[in-house]
């Protein structure tokens, strides 16, 4: 009759259990088996499959300069929306320089007035009179018309100058509007400013629809 020794086969399912334990602090499973895998891959770095994911601009513990700095992009980079401007504060060049390159159909008046609607009636009220619905008594400032005659005299250059930059009051709109939707919006305030005030050959139309 086979005997067995207790005590040595106790040490040395200790050895066993011990090395199982060393190997699991170095080693992970990583892609499990399949197809025709018998064993899942053993990848020699521990954590790397469950790294820690941060947010943009959130503060890095292992970061140089300390928990408290933030990831630093390369110099020179711009964000995917930069549009350079080159006029800067030189609202007279941009208002004798700068040409809308956005033709004036049926198509981008429609495209203008959805824009104008979106973030500039909220002031500038429906027909660009000023008469927003934030404007008046223990409200904001009402805003200049864009009916009046010096507003019709600006030339496209000049307000699209001051939809980027803003003026007075007005901050500018540069991050809500792409430069093509700027353009847009001052062809449909041309149009607002020609139903009120129309020219000859609007006035001619008028007799002809009549």
């Amino acid at each position: 009759m086979r005997h067995f020794n207790i005590k040595s086969i106790s040490i040395r399912a200790s050895v066993v259990l011990s090395a199982c334990l060393l190997l699991s602090a170095c080693f992970e499973v990583g892609i499990p088996a399949g197809e025709d895998k018998t064993w899942g891959e053993i990848n020699p770095a521990q954590g790397m499959h469950d790294s820690p994911a941060y947010k943009e601009q959130q503060a890095q513990p292992n970061f140089k300069g300390g928990p408290a700095s933030m990831r630093t992009p390369p110099p020179a980079t711009v964000t995917n929306s930069y549009r350079h401007f080159t006029y800067g504060d030189d609202i007279e060049g941009a208002s004798a320089e700068l040409i809308n390159p956005v033709p004036i159909t049926a198509e981008t008046l429609e495209y203008g007035k959805l824009a104008y609607e979106t973030t500039c009636v909220v002031c500038h009220g429906n027909d660009g009179s000023g008469e927003g619905y934030v404007v008046g008594e223990n409200k904001y400032p009402n805003p200049p018309s864009l009916l009046t005659s010096r507003a019709r005299d600006f030339s496209d250059g000049h307000l699209y100058h001051i939809i980027t930059h803003g003026q007075a009051r007005m901050w500018g709109y540069k991050s809500q509007l792409h430069p093509e939707e700027r353009w847009a919006v001052i062809n449909y305030v041309r149009a607002l400013q020609r139903a009120t005030n129309p020219a000859p050959q609007d006035r001619q139309l008028v007799v002809k629809d009549k």
